[in-house]
């Protein structure tokens, strides 16, 4: 039997989602969503070698969840084996970095959509997983800077952009990937309740968020740990990455501080 992608549609066919796999707490939402359907499952994960100080904890974390998915008695997907890109070997161009540069001033666009974007641009139909979310971040530009198409093929159903009706940096950035629904409509607290309603609440905890651990717990400084606690998670952060983030927040306009965050991070690194 031919396997399609899950961009063309064949009822005879099973269908072939292709997905960037972090070990977070949203892409791996998708994949045990996606383990309960009768589909084939690539997963892809980008390392940034360069810059992300987090990958062995990411790749613990699919691990981890890899394990519970399959000793699952409702598990029915086939998943294949992570496939692992070097960041640094995505081709991209001009374009998508000054877009990317230009939304960051807008919403919260971290410099890996460049080469998330180059690599789709390469892998049309691949999966991006964004929850909703509120003003600034990606979810609610997402929402009100591009007119979105819904298609269903067998159990998946996802958002396209269309292109003709879009915003061009909303199609320059995200033309290229599906927008796995109804996450698209789901609050981080919404999932939460998924999670465990599917009975994988004890592999949410096991999802990997932070950039800069300390001591392989999350830091509470950095953008995702700013990002987890602002959507209702602190519970996701230990005491030690709470008080990192209580005083980072009460002292980030002084001067002294902004000195000692900037040796902090040439010795800690977080």
């Amino acid at each position: 039997m031919a396997h399609k992608s899950i961009s063309k549609t064949d009822e005879e066919d099973i269908p072939f989602v292709k997905i960037f796999w972090t070990g977070g707490f949203d892409s791996s939402f998708r994949i045990i969503q996606l383990s309960r359907c009768n589909v084939i499952v690539q997963p892809y994960y980008i390392a940034d070698y360069k810059y992300r100080h987090s990958i062995e904890n990411e790749l613990n974390a699919i691990k981890g969840i890899t394990e519970d998915i399959l000793k699952n008695s409702e598990t029915r997907f086939t998943l294949n084996p992570l496939i692992i890109v070097d960041a640094e070997s995505i081709k991209t161009n001009n374009e998508i970095s000054e877009t990317q540069k230009k939304l960051a001033e807008e919403i919260a666009l971290g410099s890996q959509y460049v080469w998330l974007a180059g690599f789709a641009s390469l892998h049309p139909g691949i999966e991006l997983t964004i929850e909703k979310s509120e003003d600034g971040h990606i979810g609610n530009y997402f929402k009100t800077s591009g007119c979105r198409i819904k298609e269903t093929i067998g159990d998946i159903s996802y958002l396209t952009v269309d292109r003709s009706k879009s915003a061009k940096e909303m199609v320059t950035i995200f033309g290229n990937f599906h927008f796995p629904y109804p996450i698209t409509e789901m609050t981080k607290l919404e999932i939460v309740d998924e999670y465990k309603k599917m009975g994988y609440g004890e592999t949410m905890m096991k999802t990997w968020f932070c950039h800069n651990p300390v001591k392989n717990q999350p830091c509470g400084v950095c953008t995702p740990c700013k990002q987890t606690i602002g959507d209702g998670l602190s519970f996701r952060i230990t005491n030690s990455g709470m008080k990192r983030y209580e005083i980072d927040r009460k002292n980030a306009d002084k001067l002294w501080f902004k000195l000692r965050k900037k040796i902090r991070w040439r010795i800690y690194k977080y």
